[in-house]
């Protein structure tokens, strides 16, 4: 049979088997690079140009160029000078950015690959190992990184970690059980053989990953809450635009301001143009960076969590689905003896099992798993206190499957110790003979030997590897069996409480692993997540029973990087959930960059690292969940925010419109940008601002925003049509005493009535952030604004009281009614939300989670119980955490994503050029491709980009 045969992918059937001595001729190497390509992936260079060009296309600041070019055609230079600081403030800012990010990677222009030997027209040479192609002969020795994906040929059976690709600590047999084909990525240990390769490049399974990689993470793209928001804005923005343009007719054709003095239609314009630069939330994006800055700062220096992509951090707060792979995330990545399973014979106990394992061990061997766990379970009694003596030691074989110790205790009597698979330790000639120099079979009973062999029966089943024990007192005539040590890749101390944890913030974890089923499921078990693992062919298809599968899954086992990736794809397109992912292995990367918010673990390769949009430095999940409640509670400062500008926004054009259309009083425009800028201004401290985090998901919903920013905008204009037309004196004569009875509106619009608008609007205004930020309740419900924000606010508000007063000559006594009638309005703003969000629309707050919760230890919750064995009421557990789980099902399927929605992220242009709206995009651009380039040389991959940057990685 060809070697061939085992592998079903096409390129490497279209492969025949190269002569070893000779290998390719260079008449078919050519033939083949033509056909193949070299083994790398290419990128696509990028334009400064164009870079900067991008910086100033987009809606947002079209209207303002616009607008600032009317201002300066009709002489308001004012008003010009400010949008135009403005705009290229913004622009440039951004172009900063990203012009960094774009330096740094052209940094990585040197051309730094691997070599390997290879033999072609029977000579061995050493090759670059991006000039490898289908079908070259190569030798691959101890320490080598597999530069392809290749077929044993000749030469030692290879021992090779393949932890990067499956996530098994222990490396793999090839040839053996699992083919002869070994992939990309993956390191030779131990032996030394030829190999042939059959895959380059893109065509192997960590190729594939790569490019999948490369093509998610150098798309620009925002995250689904600023497209969201961003939705909203230009809708406020057509809707102000629309309104100014209606008053702006009926100005110049009722009130025939399109003729006469040209300084009636100039300020016609002028002021039509300052309500709509006024209706542009400008500062949003700054607002939105400052706040996810911080927010940043603070997981990197609480969590220890380093943040590469901002638009993932804003849909961490939409996470309802966290994929997780096993080994090192879950676990300690630590093959460790499970003290409490170790079985016994009647003649030994479990010191004795423990103290032979560990005499029989090579002390030497710091990178054998098997060796290093009984160690570290039993120190080497090969010591002065230990009194033992390791005097000879016959290694383990694949056909042998044990190794002999030959040991003197401190009595001076020689110990003859076995340790290898029960089989074979308790008859050599199981499964047939071999050339061991001792054979034996044990001593003890059958029945007594079946038992052991039934108690290791059923501790395989349950996921955990074993090592069995025989030990002769007679220079190895006779052995008796001792007992079977147990070993796992134990859970990490916090897994189960961050599982449970996350469970209870409406957080599904499923488990998604390389390993074996069997170890899947009693993972699963220890730490609370659940049994109910699916096999990888069990979900492998489209059919809607392989998708529920996915769907109802605790979790899946002996998965390939792309079964991965095809489980976050299904969850996340056709359930519409905003997944995560967390991995620290090359075969995690496609995964994690095909989920919304990726997460590369501590320890993770670089691969995984580039592939992920937050990394983690300290080991375990609690990170995951400090970012789950930190998220949550950024997402709540920016809707706020937003809500709180939108509503402005409607409050401004509204009021302005109605006050010019009604009484042709207009504010003067200069007075109306600083109102819109310093209104943004103001708003910065809301970065510092104190929230609860929801126990739900957040999933940024249109219409809410739309709803709840058009109802604060129509209730503040409807209390500043009642201060300005009702309370203020309409007549004209003296007879009214009230302080400010020269502020009459329907007759004459003064510099003093003009001020008081101003004035007005600008406390009111104000105010309405404290209503805001708290949606659900009374605005001085817990938790209290920040000092800062309160300070923030306070002091806008004294600054333009006095600038109405110097600059606009607004009497005192008039100030003071406005500040005290702004206050009342804000209040009964405040109410009307209670009557109708609350009473009217039966909104409430909900539940709410915190990291200190968590960091306080809470009383564990009944589905996390069932992980215990002695517990007497397991079983009922058991039922609980099945009912938790349909709950999070069904909490999930009110929390999912409609329609395009379910892409996440957004890409804006694959090019570069078309317009990139927000700071959060223009960050994440270029830093994501740049810390790509990481994931380079950790595959072999050579990488070439289309505009002279070739780009193997440097040490980062």
């Amino acid at each position: 049979m060809s070697d061939f045969e085992d592998n079903d992918d096409a390129s490497t059937k279209a492969i025949v088997e190269t002569d070893l001595k000779n290998g390719l001729t260079n008449q078919e190497y050519q033939a083949r690079l033509n056909q193949w390509g070299k083994n790398e992936v290419d990128c696509p260079a990028v334009n400064k140009c164009t870079l900067f060009i991008s910086q100033f296309i987009g809606i947002m600041q079209l209207v303002l160029l616009v607008c600032a070019c009317l201002s300066a055609a009709f002489g308001d230079f004012a008003d010009f000078g400010i949008i135009i600081g403005l705009v290229l403030v913004n622009g440039l800012l951004g172009y900063q950015e990203e012009a960094k990010a774009l330096a740094a990677l052209d940094e990585l222009t040197s051309h730094i690959t691997s070599s390997v030997t290879c033999i072609r027209d029977s000579a061995s040479s050493s090759v670059t190992v991006d000039t490898l192609v289908p079908g070259d002969v190569i030798l691959l020795v101890g320490g080598t990184q597999v530069p392809a994906d290749v077929i044993h040929r000749s030469g030692d059976v290879l021992s090779v970690d393949t932890a990067a690709l499956t996530g098994e600590p222990i490396p793999r047999k090839y040839p053996g059980e699992h083919g002869v084909r070994v992939m990309m990525g993956c390191t030779v240990c131990e032996g030394e053989a030829y190999c042939q390769v059959v895959a380059t490049g893109v065509n192997t399974e960590t190729g594939r990953a790569s490019k999948d990689v490369y093509e998610d993470k150098t798309k620009h793209v925002v995250s689904l809450f600023e497209v969201k928001i961003m939705r909203v804005v230009y809708s406020v923005i057509v809707f102000s635009v629309s309104i100014v343009f209606i008053q702006f007719m009926i100005q110049g054709f009722l009130r025939d301001q399109f003729s006469g003095f040209a300084s009636r239609y100039e300020k016609l314009v002028v002021n039509s143009l300052a309500i709509i630069v006024a209706s542009i939330p400008i500062a949003l994006p700054l607002v939105m960076h400052v706040t996810m800055a911080i927010g940043i700062r603070e997981l990197a220096l609480t969590h220890r969590a380093v943040v590469t992509s901002v638009p993932a951090l804003q849909d961490v707060a939409s996470m309802s689905v966290l994929c997780s792979d096993k080994t090192g995330t879950l676990t300690t990545a630590k093959i460790t003896i499970i003290d409490d399973k170790v079985v016994h014979t009647a003649a030994f106990d479990k010191s004795d099992v423990l103290l032979y394992a560990a005499a029989a061990a090579n002390a030497d061997k710091l990178g054998d798993p098997i060796d290093s766990a009984i160690l570290r379970a039993m120190p080497s009694p090969h010591t002065p206190e230990g009194g033992w003596t390791q005097d000879k030691l016959i290694g383990f074989t694949p056909i042998v499957k044990r190794t002999v110790a030959y040991c003197t205790n401190p009595e001076g009597k020689e110990v003859v110790i076995a340790k290898g698979i029960l089989s074979k330790v308790v008859d050599t000639s199981s499964g047939g003979n071999d050339n061991a120099p001792l054979q034996w079979k044990v001593t003890q009973g059958s029945e007594e030997v079946k038992s052991i062999e039934a108690a290791d029966f059923e501790l395989s089943k349950s996921g955990y590897k074993t090592i069995a024990i025989a030990v002769s007192f007679d220079a190895g005539t006779t052995f008796s069996l001792v007992g079977v040590l147990p070993m796992l890749d134990p859970p990490r101390e916090d897994t189960a409480r961050t599982i449970e944890f996350l469970h209870l913030a409406n957080v599904s974890v499923k488990m998604i692993t390389g390993d074996h089923r069997n170890i899947a499921i009693e993972t699963g078990r220890l730490v609370g997540l659940g049994t109910d693992i699916r096999g990888a062919s069990e979900c492998r298809d489209d059919t809607q029973e392989s998708m529920d599968r996915i769907w109802n899954a605790d979790g899946f086992a002996q998965v390939l990087p792309s079964d991965k990736r095809h489980v976050i794809k299904v969850i996340r397109h056709h359930y519409g959930c905003v997944i995560g992912m967390t991995g620290d292995g090359v075969n995690d990367a496609p995964a994690l960059s095909a989920a919304q918010v990726g997460i590369a673990v501590e320890g993770a390769t670089d691969a995984a690292k580039n592939a992920a949009a937050i990394i983690l430095t300290d080991p375990g999940l609690a990170p995951v969940f400090g970012a789950v409640c930190m998220s949550r509670e950024i997402f709540r400062k920016v809707k706020s925010y937003v809500v709180y500008r939108i509503a402005c926004s409607i409050y401004i054009v509204l009021t302005l419109c109605v006050l010019i259309f009604v009484s042709a009083c207009s504010v003067d425009s200069v007075l109306i940008v600083l109102l819109a800028l310093l209104n943004d201004l103001s708003m910065l401290p809301i970065a510092h601002d104190k929230v609860s985090a929801s126990r739900n998901p957040e999933i940024p919903r249109v219409m809410n925003i739309v709803v709840r920013s058009a109802f604060f905008g129509v209730a503040a204009t409807a209390i500043g049509m009642l201060y300005f037309y009702t309370i203020n004196p309409m007549g004209g004569s003296s007879v009214y005493t009230l302080p400010f009875y020269n502020v009459r509106l329907q007759f004459f619009c003064s510099i003093q009535t003009s001020a008081t608008i101003w004035l007005f609007m600008t406390i009111l205004s104000e105010s309405l952030i404290f209503s805001v930020r708290v949606p659900h309740n009374w605005f001085f419900t817990k938790p209290y604004p920040s000092i800062y924000l309160l300070g923030s606010v306070f002091m806008t508000d004294v600054i333009f009281s006095v600038l109405a007063g110097v600059w606009k000559n607004m009497f005192l006594a008039d100030i003071l009614i406005t500040w005290a009638f702004a206050i009342g309005g804000f209040l009964f703003v405040d109410c009307a939300k209670m009557l109708f969000f609350v009473k009217l629309l039966g909104e409430d707050s909900g539940e709410t989670i915190s990291f200190e919760e968590f960091s306080e230890g809470a009383p564990q919750h009944p589905e996390s119980e069932a992980k215990q064995d002695a517990d007497p009421e397991a079983a009922g557990a058991e039922v609980e955490r099945v009912r938790a789980k349909e709950a999070r099902l069904s909490n999930h399927g009110r929390h999912t994503l409609e329609g395009s929605d379910r892409e996440g992220h957004k890409e804006v242009s694959k090019n570069g050029f078309l317009a990139k709206i927000g700071l959060s995009g223009r960050i994440a651009r270029f830093h994501r491709a740049h810390m790509f380039h990481t994931h380079r040389e950790s595959t072999n991959v050579h990488y070439h980009n289309s505009g002279g940057v070739a780009s193997p990685n440097k040490e980062d």
